[in-house]
């Protein structure tokens, strides 16, 4: 029996990418977690109307998925980043 119920009002608000560059250079000592926190928050200044209580959901892409970027990045950095943690 599937109870799962389809979603009929997506709506993407907006998207950004985090910076990045070789390593070694501009961001060699950021961790990535705190990137993302950046990002989120730019987001959300960019989009003052929104509420971070009205967001659904939050997707994070990581290309290596080791050490800081390891086990769930995005829903860390969504809650330090001032998400409710109902999302």
């Amino acid at each position: 029996m599937n109870t799962a119920t389809a979603s009929t009002n997506v709506v993407l608000l907006d998207a950004v990418r985090s910076p990045f560059g070789k390593a070694g250079s501009l961001y060699a000592g950021t961790r990535a977690d705190d990137i993302i926190v950046r990002t989120i928050r730019g987001l959300l200044e960019r989009n003052p109307s929104v509420k971070p209580s009205e967001i659904d959901d939050v997707a994070i892409a990581a290309a290596t998925q080791y050490g800081d970027q390891g086990m769930n990045i995005g829903r860390s950095a969504s809650l330090l980043a001032g998400i409710p943690n109902t999302v």
